[in-house]
């Protein structure tokens, strides 16, 4: 595969060389990064995948528990509000940060009741937002936060712990 691929690249480089066409740098690139096989960016075939953290998190919108199963019920963030569920991982960490540097601390040493006043207003504002757009939103909104980590007994796969930052009722 190798030798295939420097061929293609030296025939890409003679050819965009000979008639000056832009198109013969595509082959040259691709035989380049397929040669290349490395893990750093632009190089990876999946970039965001070469170097996985063993814990990750995300959060979303949910509402208490309807139907019995003890979850809350998840919401689309983007039906309700018009904004994404990336967008409220993105909003919290920021606030997270401005906070805790207001404080004089890293966002880490926020403690749990710190953590939940921010939760509360990220829900305030997806309620103005969802309210905005007309959207029935519930009497009560949940921020939950769901932990991925990588399995640490040494059998593989991963755990979820699901915890609840923040909850804010339409009267707050």
């Amino acid at each position: 595969m190798d030798t295939f691929s420097a061929i293609i690249g030296i025939a890409s480089l003679a050819a965009w060389i000979w008639t000056k066409h832009p198109f013969f740098c595509l082959p040259l690139l691709v035989a380049g990064s397929l040669l290349l096989e490395d893990d750093a960016y632009p190089f990876s075939h999946f970039p965001m995948y070469s170097d996985p953290d063993e814990s990750e998190n995300y959060l979303y919108l949910a509402k208490p528990d309807s139907d019995g199963d003890g979850e809350p019920d998840a919401l689309a963030a983007r039906t309700l509000t018009g904004m994404t569920a990336p967008k409220i991982k993105k909003m919290y960490k920021r606030y997270l940060k401005d906070h805790a540097s207001e404080l004089g601390k890293k966002d880490t040493e926020l403690t749990a009741a710190e953590r939940a006043e921010i939760g509360r207003e990220i829900l305030a504002y997806y309620r103005e937002q969802g309210e905005a757009r007309g959207s029935e939103m519930p009497e009560e909104l949940l921020l939950m936060e769901v932990w991925i980590e990588a399995d640490k007994t040494g059998k593989g796969g991963f755990t979820e712990t699901t915890t609840l930052i923040a909850r804010q009722k339409s009267n707050d």
